[in-house]
């Protein structure tokens, strides 16, 4: 059986197809406007006999719904076996400890999942750690698994370019600015001033919290970034430092709930 995994953003999609042994052998990125079409020749390359169990997600789209999308019908001997992973969904393993359940994005605690699932993975033979994903996109979210297992939500921050609009839109003279990698810490001009405040800034908050999240649950804390702007932050990767990037930890998540499930 192949198992595979559906992640539907606003703007972009991601598919990845995982090897038996668990591993993500390949990933596609299609634009989310051009679904379902977009995928016809990735699963062109599928071999048609096999069966296929396909998890799926969907973050702002509640109306996609893949299940539908004709393009399955060249599995013609075994139909996709669907787990749709929406809100309220009885995640196996993980003890969701989440206040308002329903309310919680899925991404971020399948993120959080993956990465669970990633360290265990990495480090079979040792003792569970606590778990930190870091996602660095139009939001920063941070979201916490415990060694035991347990989910206990985290925060959720201005992004990097949200923080450059509120700078814009909020005050009468302040430019709009694109993001550079790496700004000067004293800046020399109001547009180098907003790249150090905005992007510095930024950096101090991530370090921050993470330092903070181990003063708590210990030094030991394993923390995953990802997201589109998880680069700005690559200074801090590191195995010395136990801060790892992975930009498909969604994919990863969504195939340990397929390994969970029967």
């Amino acid at each position: 059986m192949i198992l595979a995994a559906l992640d539907i953003g606003n703007t972009h999609t991601k598919f990845g197809r995982f090897h038996a042994g668990g591993e993500l052998q390949q990933v596609w990125t299609v634009e989310t406007c051009e679904l379902p079409d977009a995928l016809i020749p990735i699963l062109d390359a599928f071999p048609v006999e096999e069966s296929i169990r396909l998890g799926w997600m969907s973050v702002g789209r509640a109306e996609m719904d893949p299940a539908t999308w004709t393009i399955w019908s060249r599995f013609s001997v075994h139909r996709p076996q669907w787990v749709h992973i929406a809100a309220g969904y009885p995640f196996p393993v993980i003890d969701n400890r989440y206040a308002t359940p329903l309310t919680l994005g899925t991404d971020r605690i399948v993120a959080a999942i993956g990465a669970y699932a990633r360290q265990r993975h990495r480090l079979p033979d040792s003792s569970p750690v606590p778990v930190l994903v870091i996602d660095a996109g139009t939001a920063i979210t941070y979201d916490l698994i415990t060694a035991d297992g347990a989910y206990l939500g985290g925060g959720i921050s201005p992004g990097l370019r949200m923080r450059f609009r509120a700078l814009h839109e909020f005050t009468a003279r302040l430019p709009l600015i694109e993001a550079v990698s790496d700004p000067a810490l004293v800046g020399d001009s109001t547009e180098a001033c907003i790249q150090s405040g905005v992007i510095n800034g930024l950096r101090a908050e991530v370090r921050g919290i993470i330092e903070q999240y181990r003063g708590r649950h210990g030094a030991n804390l394993a923390v995953y970034l990802t997201g589109g702007d998880a680069p700005y932050f690559e200074e801090l990767v590191g195995e010395n430092n136990r801060i790892f990037a992975d930009d498909n930890l969604t994919l990863g998540g969504i195939h340990f709930i397929l390994t969970q499930q029967p």
